[in-house]
């Protein structure tokens, strides 16, 4: 009986009468539908601030922003299923009404507009009327790992699903930076190094660990370990090896993947997923020198990443969410190129 209770008081206590929401709703994604699940899942009536094309025309440069009764109908078609009271109003400022409206209790934001919501607060604090409750929502990721946005869906980068339509292209700058990694440098004799890093894997206790190259693939199972997954081309500093068989005969699980050098192909971010699912070598047609993001990325948290690094030794990288979000900056400055002038 008190485990009931506990249960429907936790349920009543995060119920709002009135909720408020804002944004610009363009091009509506799987990102706006998560915003508005929860806004009516929390909710009894939403009020949905939505931002003019006048606003807009101050902050976005882009002239290809759908008009405000586009953007409007959209919403109206997705909420409609709820059956819940809902207006949609337009906000020509960051603030919109929840600085006039008294009887609001909550208001759902991402960090990114977090900030907003404080100063709402002080605003409505000086006018004497209650404070919103500030619900933070997650971002919602494209398949490439990076926040969603309408910003992305017009350059063309990905669809509303979040489906990446680009391939992705190191360039000079980047490449430079990449040379400094920043992670775990085990440095020696090959069989020295290779013989410390398993000590290390074994000291930590971790299982799901990613190889990305043929030299270190080959190195690692040759002293007995056998990483969960490897990812190789057949070839060490773009010279074909005579052990690429030997790496694959442990695996019973083999995906190919067309990947050139020094780009991230479209197809590695669904190949790449569906491979870490299961103890598996993936097979690059091309090159794997750049594979490591989308494994990195797409990796669960507290798995380990091993490749090379030419004339140093080998690189261990423990995968987190301070690393994931430091490897999406990274990601953003590659070049972006459309599919039909990649091939």
């Amino acid at each position: 009986m008190i485990f009931f209770i506990f249960l429907t008081y936790a349920f009543i206590i995060m119920r709002y009468k009135k909720i408020i929401i804002g944004g610009t709703f363009d091009r509506f994604h799987i990102g706006h539908e998560c915003f508005l699940n929860k806004a009516f899942s929390l909710g009894d009536e939403i009020l949905i601030g939505l931002t003019t094309n006048v606003l807009l025309k101050r902050i976005v440069t882009s002239n290809s922003v759908w008009p405000y009764e586009k953007r409007k109908k959209k919403i109206e078609n997705f909420v409609k299923k709820y059956g819940k009271k809902f207006e949609i109003f337009p906000i020509d400022d960051p603030f919109g009404p929840s600085v006039d409206i008294e009887d609001l209790d909550a208001i759902i934001a991402t960090k990114e507009t977090e900030h907003n919501c404080w100063k709402i607060n002080e605003i409505r604090k000086k006018k004497e009327f209650k404070s919103l409750k500030i619900i933070l929502i997650p971002y919602v990721y494209s398949e490439d790992c990076r926040i969603m946005s309408s910003t992305r869906i017009r350059k063309g980068e990905i669809n509303r699903e979040g489906k990446v339509l680009v391939d992705y292209a190191i360039n000079d700058k980047l490449r430079t930076k990449l040379k400094k990694p920043l992670d775990k440098i085990f440095e020696g004799k090959n069989t020295e190094v290779t013989k410390k890093l398993i000590s290390y894997l074994q000291r930590k206790g971790v299982s799901n660990v990613i190889c990305v190259g043929d030299e270190v693939s080959y190195d690692m199972i040759k002293n007995g370990f056998i990483p969960k997954n490897v990812i190789v081309d057949g070839k060490v500093e773009r010279k074909s090896v005579d052990y690429k068989d030997f790496i694959l005969e442990h695996y019973n699980n083999k995906f190919l993947l067309n990947n050139q050098a020094c780009m991230i192909s479209i197809e590695s971010w669904s190949v790449i997923k569906e491979a870490l699912e299961s103890k598996s070598a993936i097979v690059v047609n091309g090159e794997e020198d750049l594979l490591g993001f989308p494994a990195a990325l797409l990796a669960e948290n507290n798995s380990i990443l091993i490749r090379g690094q030419p004339d140093k030794g080998k690189v261990l990288v423990e995968i987190n969410g301070a690393k994931k979000e430091k490897l999406r900056k990274e990601l953003a400055e590659f070049d972006i190129i459309p599919r039909k002038l990649s091939q």
